[in-house]
């Protein structure tokens, strides 16, 4: 009986650390809205980046105001120089 009752002990703390896991990688998500466009920058180290109107244009942005422009990083919204 006691063999039992350690296997329902671990098996109760298993699903809360499966639960707990899963409700993590949806964590940080919650910023996101799903009606807009994001497009990702990959960068190699940290510094200032500047994107040229070319790439702009590139990917279809030729005409979007800078005022428009957010920049997020984990889920945070970073300082952007327009």
């Amino acid at each position: 009986m006691k063999y039992r009752a350690n296997h329902r002990y671990l098996f109760i703390l298993f699903v809360m650390a499966l639960l707990s896991y899963q409700a993590n990688a949806q964590y940080n998500n919650e910023w996101i809205d799903f009606s807009k466009s994001y497009y990702k920058c990959k960068v190699g180290e940290n510094g200032l980046y500047r994107i040229s109107h070319s790439v702009l244009q590139t990917a279809g942005l030729q005409n979007t105001s800078a005022e428009h422009f957010q920049l997020w990083r984990n889920g945070k919204q970073v300082p952007i120089y327009t």
